[in-house]
């Protein structure tokens, strides 16, 4: 890993010196093809776009509080860590230059063993102006068709609940389909961890069914639709503690805690049955115990819209609404049933006309059958 950070870091000082005479938004100019004509980039991430994205990455908008709020973000290197990696890490990165609609470039994320991703970063913000919103258009349609070339067949963005961004999105294909709050406890206080849940215990992987269907007894269906997952997605494997709290049958669960601790500060997910929401401010006061210890940082929580009763549990444990988000998701790949096609013995005078193809939802398709399952890119 160390040898990879210094080859991407002397590449990207190479790279550097090299662009430093690339026309940028400001200045309006071109690269020469020809008299009067001038080159379009738009594509994935290249050594030859550091310089861009080191002049972009501090006007854009970050997608994932998360990450944002709890770690130091660097574009550039999550760029670089991607290209270097092939993709297997870091932050898939697509850039944009082109003389009307100036540079931008969009990062996205892709979710551990779930064919989905997430929009992470854009840049710049659309405050620029109306041309950034052409340039945000173009980027989000060539990260989806990337990415559904990939297998990726959902693709999330979270947004702030008002501002121009959605409009962008939905013009984009994204649809909403849930909203989400988060709080946030600036200053944490000493909880002492008390024996108030004896029967907690960490998560182990013969517990996953059982996360899952906790997971569906608290989500609705159409966020189930939406989301094409049951499993909850905050924090990675790293710095992620998680936790379990089984019924008394031991069958099922009563509730998970997910703590994520970053450099900057710890991201609490309290998942509760809807049986047992009484006891939402006892495992909100748990998980704050667990965080205690170690420099102080500020703890945020997110909450779901259909996730009553954690609300006044983190109010009356000190949290205070930071933001409030909209949770939206573009369908990548849609499959098509196609009718097998009818076998006509050789001797048959005639034969009848094959039926069309017809998509899930029932819409017919103009093409005829050929008997196997398809893929349509959106």
């Amino acid at each position: 890993m160390r040898k990879g950070l210094r080859l991407a870091a002397e590449a990207f000082f190479i790279s550097a010196r090299h662009l430093e005479s690339l026309p940028t938004a400001e200045n309006n100019s071109t690269i020469g093809l020809g008299k009067g004509q001038g080159v379009l980039v738009l594509g994935p991430f290249s050594a030859g776009d550091s310089l861009r994205i080191y002049r972009l990455q501090r006007q854009g908008i970050s997608l994932d509080l998360q990450w944002t709020l709890t770690q130091p973000h660097m574009p550039l290197w999550e760029a670089w860590l991607a290209f270097l990696t092939q993709q297997a890490m870091g932050q898939p990165t697509y850039v944009l230059y082109d003389p009307y609609d100036g540079e931008a470039f969009i990062q996205v994320r892709y979710r551990p063993h779930q064919a989905a991703a997430d929009v992470v970063y854009v840049a710049p913000a659309l405050a620029h102006g109306r041309r950034t919103v052409n340039a945000w258009m173009r980027l989000l349609e060539s990260a989806c068709s990337d990415a559904a070339g990939r297998g990726i067949q959902r693709v999330f963005a979270n947004l702030p609940e008002s501002g121009p961004e959605i409009d962008v999105f939905q013009q984009a294909g994204f649809t909403l389909y849930a909203g989400e709050e988060v709080y946030r406890l600036a200053q944490l206080q000493l909880y002492q961890q008390k024996e108030e849940l004896p029967a907690i215990r960490p998560q182990q992987p013969e517990d996953w069914p059982a996360v899952q269907r906790l997971c569906v007894a608290i989500t609705p269906q159409r966020v189930r639709q939406a989301e094409g997952s049951i499993a909850p997605t905050t924090g990675g494997n790293r710095n992620c503690r998680r936790y379990v709290l089984p019924s008394e049958d031991g069958d099922d669960l009563q509730a998970a805690i997910i703590i994520y601790s970053g450099g900057l500060a710890h991201w609490l997910r309290v998942l509760v049955h809807p049986d047992r929401h009484p006891m939402a401010g006892t495992l909100v006061r748990w998980g704050l115990a667990m965080t205690a210890g170690g420099p102080p940082k500020p703890v945020y929580c997110n909450v779901r819209q259909y996730e009553s009763g954690m609300r006044a549990a983190l109010v009356a444990a000190g949290f205070e609404l930071y933001t409030t988000r909209s949770l939206m998701v573009k369908h990548t790949v849609a499959w098509v049933k196609v009718a097998p096609q009818e076998l006509v013995p050789v001797l048959k005078s005639g034969a009848e006309p094959v039926p069309p193809a017809f998509r899930i939802n029932g819409e017919a398709e103009l093409q005829p059958s050929n008997g196997r399952l398809a893929t349509e890119h959106i």
